[in-house]
């Protein structure tokens, strides 16, 4: 419900979102241009199906998915890459930095008509979204096709982290559906936990930005503008907001000597700092007339964009804007790389861990009120020798803070690795979902019985069949209804789309487990199968050599502490992955020849938030086991066994 609430929002948002853009074209006209691609209608090539999506929304994401893409091309060079934006100005600079090695288009809007048909185009294996690009019907339909999701770089503020709690149940559904969450900090970990992600998927990795390269044509840009400025002393005011820039100009009119540079964040803005500029009377320049800097020149309005860093290489000093205005600051990172001491206020929520340690560190001046930005520039410049101190603070936390792009290229390749592939098969009375890698000609025949061999299940489920595939067993599952109704309608069910059903959820649901590295047979194929007003469903999954279920050990003999100590450990980390067994019991247990402990039969379960179910489960499995021991005459189980499975779960936790 909650996504189709947010659907209907969606739909209407967009309705104002075409003529905002065309708003917005009036001074950048690329903002009129490529609106199929934000329709979801993406005219790319058939080479660039089956990779990696990454996307990055704007000029600041962009700039921080670089190395991790550098990364992933090296890592995979034969995986299409697509990257994608939603500003002209990030799509610039992806076009700049990559060429034809990416490809490269709009991400479209927020609708599911619009992401599905972008999703249908490009089939990727993996979807990865920078920072808080938490698009719910993006994230959603994604993994429902076989997408592995991963969100990277994450960051998640105190303020933001209400925000979605006011929304708990839409938050969930976007944790649910995102397979690895990879983040910037601890404190953004919890942040997360809290809303309900699960603890094994929510791995600190740090700020990829602390790893974003300089531009190739930095140390030219540099020379140019040393050339342009000469020897006269300079300040930045980088990424300003409106009414900051008042703040800085008098700050600025404190300092006649120096040169401002003013860096406004949207370029939507640039005429209007203008025009506050002359309004003011102050004598000032654009960067955009390209010319050197006149000697009466109090302020450069730097209304290009990509240029930020060569003018930092060159500061005595930098304001870190959206920190006075209420908008959680920008980032500090590319000051901190050149040494530049810092002037920040009071709002830093978007890079809260980064200004704690430059807090830490005494490598930022921090000012409470606009009016507190003039002194405390006055003090860096009084003294230079405590402000060059300060800078090299900086610059030091900086360089221990790097290497976030290897610790999030590692679980990403991890996942890709062994996260399988999905193809969907129409037959003559439904549909087949395979696995290429274990059934590369996907045949409706092998959810026949008669092509296997029958074997007994232990008590509480049916038959199941060993059927031959190559050099693999798979095991064939038909799902049967229990109770009242299964004596009524058997192994019918409710017709539903085939990507609902019983077969496809468990299906999809493995092929997850498997990505996450859990204990748990691979999925090879399932099949919806029409039924008139019903259908039916079947499950093929490769057969676990050598392994027995927990039944058939305890009726031969007891299981050692050992043995029940990593029962309850594999429990635990299924759990830890926010995975609920609904009807955990001593029949889907199994242990191999060498003791490890394997989970099975996932119908009905599902991805869900910590909470009472994780008792429930462990209190399911409890009752199996006594039920057994009543039922059976030869049952090795006593409760002394169940302290030392609950250790095991403990340990695992």
């Amino acid at each position: 419900m909650a996504l189709r609430l947010y659907s209907a929002a969606a739909h209407a948002l967009r309705a104002v979102a075409w003529p905002v853009l065309w708003w917005l074209g009036r001074r950048v006209p690329a903002f009129r241009e490529r609106w199929s691609e934000r329709r979801g209608q993406v005219r790319l090539p058939p080479a660039a199906r089956g990779g990696i999506v990454v996307h990055a929304v704007s000029m600041g994401e962009v700039a921080a998915a670089v190395p991790l893409v550098r990364a992933l091309l090296a890592a995979r060079p034969g995986l299409p890459l697509v990257f994608t934006c939603t500003t002209p100005t990030a799509s610039a600079r992806i076009r700049e930095t990559f060429g034809d090695a990416v490809f490269h288009v709009y991400l479209p809007f927020d609708t599911p008509g619009a992401v599905r048909r972008f999703l249908d185009t490009l089939s990727p294996r993996a979807l990865v979204v920078l920072e808080t690009e938490l698009w719910p019907n993006l994230l959603t339909a994604a993994q429902a096709c076989g997408t592995a999701v991963v969100l990277a770089n994450a960051r998640l503020s105190a303020r933001s982290a209400r925000r979605y709690g006011r929304f708990q149940a839409l938050a969930q559904t976007l944790l649910n559906a995102t397979d690895l969450l990879l983040v910037q900090e601890d404190a953004v970990r919890e942040r997360f936990l809290r809303l309900g992600a699960a603890p094994a998927r929510t791995v600190v990795t740090g700020s990829l930005k602390f790893d974003t390269p300089l531009p190739g044509d930095h140390a030219a840009r540099v020379a140019r503008f040393s050339a342009w400025v000469g020897s006269r002393p300079l300040w930045v005011a980088a990424s300003t907001h409106d009414g900051e820039e008042a703040a800085v100009l008098d700050a600025q009119a404190q300092h006649p000597g120096r040169l401002l540079v003013l860096v406004p964040r949207h370029p939507q803005r640039f005429e209007a700092v203008a025009a506050l500029l002359a309004a003011r009377g102050v004598p000032f320049q654009r960067r955009s007339d390209g010319r050197p800097v006149d000697a009466g020149t109090a302020v450069l309005l730097a209304d290009s964009m990509g240029e930020l860093t060569a003018w930092l290489a060159l500061a005595e000093a930098v304001f870190v804007g959206g920190t006075l205005a209420p908008v959680g600051g920008h980032n500090p990172l590319e000051a901190m790389q050149f040494g530049v001491p810092m002037v920040a206020g009071p709002h830093v929520y978007n890079f809260a861990e980064a200004f704690s340690d430059l807090d830490a560190a005494a490598a930022v001046r921090r000012i409470d009120t606009a009016a507190g930005l003039a002194p405390a520039l006055a003090e860096l410049s009084g003294d230079p020798v405590a402000a060059r101190a300060m800078g090299e603070r900086g610059r030091a936390l900086h360089a221990r803070r790097g290497g976030a792009t290897a610790r999030t290229l590692e679980p990403l390749l991890d996942l890709l690795d062994r996260r399988a592939g999905r193809v969907q098969t129409p037959v003559a009375d439904g549909v087949v979902w395979t696995d290429p890698a274990l059934l590369p000609q996907p045949s409706a025949r092998l959810f026949d019985p008669a092509a296997g061999t029958a074997r007994a299940a232990g008590s509480g489920r049916g038959t199941v069949w060993f059927v031959p595939a190559g050099l693999r067993t798979l095991v064939l599952r038909h799902y049967r209804r229990g109770g009242l109704m299964g004596r009524l309608i058997a192994d019918r069910y409710l017709r539903e789309p085939p990507a609902r059903s019983r077969a496809m959820a468990e299906f999809a649901l493995l092929q997850r487990m498997a990505g996450w590295d859990l204990a748990v047979p691979r999925a090879a194929g399932a099949r919806w199968q029409r039924a008139g007003a019903f259908y039916r469903a079947d499950i093929l999954v490769e057969r676990i050599p050598g392994a027995e279920d927990l039944s058939e050990q305890l009726q031969q003999a007891p299981l050692p502490a050992a043995a029940w100590q990593a029962v309850g450990a594999a429990i635990a980390r299924l759990h830890a992955a926010g995975v609920c067994h609904a009807d955990l019991n001593c029949h889907n247990l199994m242990r191999d020849a060498e003791g490890r402990v394997w989970i099975i039969d996932f119908d009905k379960c599902e991805v869900r938030a910590p909470g009472p179910w994780q008792q429930a489960n462990l209190e399911r499995l409890r009752r199996s086991l006594r039920k057994e021991r009543g039922r059976l005459a030869a049952w090795h189980w006593a409760e002394s066994d169940w302290p030392a499975l609950l250790a095991g779960y403990e340990s695992g936790a």
